[in-house]
């Protein structure tokens, strides 16, 4: 044994080594060739370590204090997202994200209307109300926000009814309102979940338990993803599969349920007449 060498030439001697595909490599040598890396600090992993949705792998030491990215939650740091952003409201946004990130109404105002065309074009058309868009802060978003069950809202849809002798005359949309500095992919998959919201108000669907509205807007961001092939959506619909919230990730797996067995329309059809998802 003593005379057996390293894959790499060198003797083994008493050295420990290891075996892969039917050769042997001194330790130094087998793990500069297959060892992982952290991604955060660089050094070839022995230990325990951990791999997010992206693949990247990481040990508890080097990601110990680190801030994560709001939006993909990377870790935040040179090796990994090349930096990032922190916010003055707390959150932050990693550099990778920060290449597509919609800071002001003009930037996001194109993304929005590109999904309420999609939406559209699926049948959830909200005619011609305007939807003014805004960008803001989290601290703005959780002061307007009403919602129990939702305690840091990425974006909320404001609109008003105007009544005459007690009997609704007209619909209003206010604004809708998105989290500042998100990624594109972020930002667009916020505002069709927002969009819903508008097309339930201005087609005066009843009011709905949150389990089945935020459910059908839920649905809306799913049926915008599923048309962008890319890694960042793909992601976003893995967030949506796993979401075990009692309000929004159960009421997506029963719309989501729904509109497995009949068309779009048909269940919008069913909500609006019953206030609930068909029984399945």
């Amino acid at each position: 044994m003593f005379g057996r060498r390293c894959a790499s030439g060198e003797l083994l001697g008493q050295n420990r080594y290891f075996e892969k595909d039917d050769k042997v490599y001194c330790e130094t040598h087998y793990w500069q060739k297959f060892g992982k890396r952290c991604a955060i600090g660089g050094e070839i992993l022995k230990g325990a370590y951990q791999i997010n949705a992206w693949g990247d792998t990481y040990c508890a030491e080097h990601s110990a204090g680190l801030a994560e990215c709001y939006s993909c939650h990377r870790f935040i740091c040179e090796r990994l997202t090349r930096g990032g952003v922190r916010y003055d409201d707390g959150h932050s946004i990693c550099n990778r994200c920060r290449q597509t990130a919609i800071d002001t109404a003009a930037q996001g105002q194109p993304a929005l209307m590109q999904v309420r065309k999609a939406l559209a074009r699926l049948g959830l058309d909200i005619g011609p109300a305007e939807t003014p868009l805004r960008l803001v802060d989290q601290q703005e978003l959780n002061r307007r926000s009403t919602k129990s069950y939702s305690k840091q809202p990425t974006g909320m849809a404001c609109h008003h009814t105007l009544t005459r002798n007690g009997q609704i005359v007209e619909r209003q949309v206010e604004a809708i309102l998105i989290l500042s500095g998100l990624p594109r992919e972020h930002f667009a998959a916020v505002a069709a979940h927002e969009l819903m919201h508008i097309y339930l108000f201005m087609n005066a669907f009843p009011d709905l338990e949150p389990v089945v509205e935020e459910g059908l807007c839920e649905l809306a961001e799913y049926l915008w993803l599923k048309q962008q092939n890319t890694p960042e959506a793909a992601y976003r619909l893995g967030l949506m599969d796993k979401n075990e919230n009692p309000v929004y990730g159960q009421g997506f797996q029963l719309a989501r349920r729904s509109l497995e067995k009949m068309p779009l329309l048909s269940m919008l059809d069913y909500v609006r007449k019953w206030s609930r998802f068909p029984t399945i």
